[in-house]
């Protein structure tokens, strides 16, 4: 009987070091999310407005995301303002709490001529950035440039 218990004992030891060896390790997610970082606004420039966003075109979040804003960046940079704007506005129903969206969308705006969607849109980038200095800092300094041009 003894025999017995020890052996289903090293069986249960056994059986709990191997799916402890199956679990992988924990990781602790140090990454910069996207609606927290300057990194993730784009650095886009165009010569109606003559203003060059200041961000690094780093992208962050679900797949679907991150096609769309690069899909809306390229189509930016090919002078594709409509197709661009398509791609933002998917990206702001997967992402509505995303400032990288609403900082493109309310540069794109303001080179479509659009200065109050612009304000509007840059505000709300304001709104949902968390605790990113240099983040908000650039977008204030983009909405003192929709403003300065539209009054």
């Amino acid at each position: 009987m003894k025999y017995f218990v020890e052996c289903k004992l090293l069986v249960v030891l056994f059986l709990m070091l191997t799916l402890a060896g199956c679990a992988g390790q924990i990781v602790k997610d140090n990454s910069i999310t996207m609606d927290t970082s300057l990194a993730m606004i784009p650095s886009w420039y165009h010569e109606n407005v003559g203003f060059q966003l200041m961000g690094d075109n780093q992208y962050s979040g679900s797949g679907a995301l991150v096609h769309l804003l690069q899909d809306a960046d390229l189509a930016f940079t090919q002078l594709a303002l409509q197709k661009c704007q398509i791609f933002l506005e998917r990206a702001q129903r997967i992402a509505s709490r995303d400032s990288g969206v609403y900082v493109r969308l309310s540069y794109l705006f303001w080179v479509q001529g659009k200065s109050p969607q612009a304000e509007q849109m840059a505000r709300r980038a304001l709104a949902v950035m968390q605790g990113d200095g240099e983040g908000k800092t650039e977008i204030r300094r983009l909405l003192a440039a929709i403003q300065n041009n539209q009054y």
